[in-house]
């Protein structure tokens, strides 16, 4: 028996933990990481930033690395009415003969070689290209970081909303429960004659109003949840209680992500055209060949041989081209800093005005504070006169409507306090 009661014991602490571990989160937490997760943009950036750190192991194999490559290549020209011959290879034709300029072709090629270059000095040349692609990895780390930053402000704009039906849909349960309660009240003073029976037809009808108004707030509910759901890119899943909405104000940052993102693409403007003057760099070419190289068959199998040299090139004119796109910079720069003000004035402006706001919500909110503590009391009061038959249904119910009314204003100014206060952590970042 004891075993028996043990089994059993262990078997409901099991289904408890397979229940709590099935049973979806229902924080904002859970919704900003499944959000974040599943974003197939910050994938696919992760994807781009390793495909960055590739790129840099490229830019060092094209600038460094020893360049191995083998060509081979057969070419004749013969000539035509050589010595009686009509068609002849030969690298003495007589004059009479017709073909190419012995001094030209002589009378073909034939080559198998292996050739090796490598360039010499050009570290500056790599280190630029290196920093035009550490500036492209930059530009898509931010980008993540920007995208990251919408998500959360989209789910949590998302999530209040949905916070805010569920508010609705308690305090409309909560009303329709008093409600059935003097409902049964008022039955029985109506079978009392006490009160008339179109007063308890009428509250009865309420009753009914507020059971259809509760089933479309539960409508709301759920497509408010199946919209978290896609926008986290999860597959939706039951929820019944949201808990409330759990975030504060952020601090100042050290460095605004405008600021961030305007240095970046200052950064940008210069990596592009470090690279651009790589052009204008003395340049070094070491190379070397080993291999077949003939121009006649005959004695072919002694043409094998090798040859290494340096090649410099040094560009002299361009036509002013890199003085022209030094000013094309420098236009850049200065367009940048427009934006870059700009954006600070805006930021300045927004959070000045959403600051407002939210002082101006507090303000109205303890004022219908105070109107709805005295609704409550008024309320109270006419449930007692209800019960005794000394006030009509139509004035309980035009106070249940005016505390409903306030309620639900209360409710969305709350909505708005949240909503402001995301809208400031959005832009103050």
């Amino acid at each position: 028996m004891l075993f028996l009661r043990t089994l059993l014991l262990l078997l409901l602490v099991f289904l408890k933990s397979i229940a709590a571990f099935s049973q979806e989160s229902t924080n904002l937490a859970y919704f900003k990481k499944q959000a974040i997760e599943n974003a197939p943009t910050l994938n696919e950036n992760k994807n781009l930033l390793k495909s960055g750190e590739i790129n840099n192991s490229i830019i060092d194999a094209q600038n460094n690395a020893f360049l191995v490559n083998a060509t081979s290549e057969v070419s004749v020209a013969p000539y035509f009415n050589n010595n009686g011959q009509l068609i002849d290879v030969t690298t003495k034709p007589t004059t009479s003969a017709f073909g190419y300029d012995v001094g030209i072709t002589n009378g073909g090629l034939y080559a198998a070689q292996v050739n090796v270059t490598k360039n010499l000095f050009n570290k500056a040349i790599t280190g630029n290209l290196l920093f035009q692609n550490k500036i492209l990895n930059n530009t898509i780390s931010l980008s993540s970081e920007e995208i990251t930053h919408t998500i959360i402000k989209n789910i949590t704009d998302a999530y209040i909303l949905a916070y805010q039906i569920q508010l609705q849909e308690e305090f409309t349960k909560g009303i329709l429960k008093d409600l059935e309660k003097r409902l049964q009240v008022v039955e029985l003073l109506t079978k009392r004659a006490i009160v008339m029976e179109s007063d308890y037809l009428l509250l009865a009808l309420d009753v009914d109003s507020k059971k259809l108004e509760l089933q479309q707030i539960q409508i709301n509910f759920n497509t408010a949840i199946n919209q978290l759901h896609s926008l986290s890119g999860a597959t939706i899943g039951t929820v019944k209680n949201l808990d409330a909405p759990d975030f504060e104000n952020v601090a100042k940052p050290t460095q605004f992500f405008y600021q961030k993102r305007f240095e970046n693409d200052s950064l940008q403007i210069i990596a592009n055209q470090l690279v651009f003057e790589n052009q204008y760099k003395p340049q070094v070419t070491a190379y070397a060949n080993s291999g077949l190289n003939a121009v006649e068959i005959p004695n072919i199998y002694r043409r094998f041989g090798a040859s290494a040299g340096l090649r410099l090139t040094i560009p002299i004119y361009d036509g002013k081209q890199r003085k022209y796109n030094a000013q094309q910079r420098i236009l850049k720069e200065e367009s940048l800093a427009f934006y870059k003000d700009n954006a600070k004035v805006l930021q300045t402006n927004n959070l000045s005005s959403i600051v407002q706001q939210i002082n101006a919500l507090d303000a109205n909110m303890l004022l219908l504070d105070k109107q709805l503590d005295n609704q409550k009391r008024i309320l109270e009061i006419y449930k007692g006169k209800l019960v005794q038959g000394q006030v009509s249904v139509v004035d309980y119910l035009n106070i249940i409507q005016n505390y409903k009314l306030n309620s639900y204003t209360k409710l969305q100014m709350q909505t708005n306090h949240w909503l402001l206060k995301s809208e400031y952590n959005f832009i103050n970042w």
